[in-house]
């Protein structure tokens, strides 16, 4: 009776076997992370046309104060800019002085460019037209 060890070439078998295993670990890992890093970015994503939503609605008010705006929707849109921040797509900031209305207008055009595209998981479009938009907006 032959053992493992005595059948021809199998130094070579076994490190095929090996190499394939830890190859596809490592690609089960990545993928698993860029799945996770993309549900993030749809997150944002659908939060961004949400809160645009709500500009939209709060813009389209008649009997709405001029330049008062929800407190809730002003948290709304403070909390995404940080979070798209802290995600690392650049975000406008209001130059000071700034009427809130001339803000959420410039928010909504920008939630409106960058949302789609972290939607559809294009993450460096999604920066590149973010940097555009801030320093048109800025």
């Amino acid at each position: 009776m032959r053992s493992l060890g005595d059948l021809p070439h199998f130094e070579y078998v076994l490190a095929f076997v090996g190499g394939l295993t830890l190859g596809i670990w490592i690609d089960a890992i990545l993928t698993g992370t860029d799945w996770h890093q993309s549900k993030k970015y749809a997150a944002l994503a659908d939060k961004a046309v949400r809160v645009r939503e709500a500009i939209q609605l709060e813009l389209g008010k008649v009997d709405r104060q001029r330049d008062h705006a929800s407190p809730s929707l002003l948290a709304e849109v403070n909390s995404l800019m940080l979070d798209l921040r802290k995600a690392g797509i650049p975000v406008p900031f209001a130059p000071k002085g700034t009427e809130v209305e001339k803000w959420l207008e410039m928010a909504s055009v920008y939630f409106s460019h960058v949302g789609p595209l972290l939607r559809d998981g294009h993450l460096r479009e999604a920066r590149g037209v973010a940097e555009l938009v801030q320093m048109r907006l800025s």
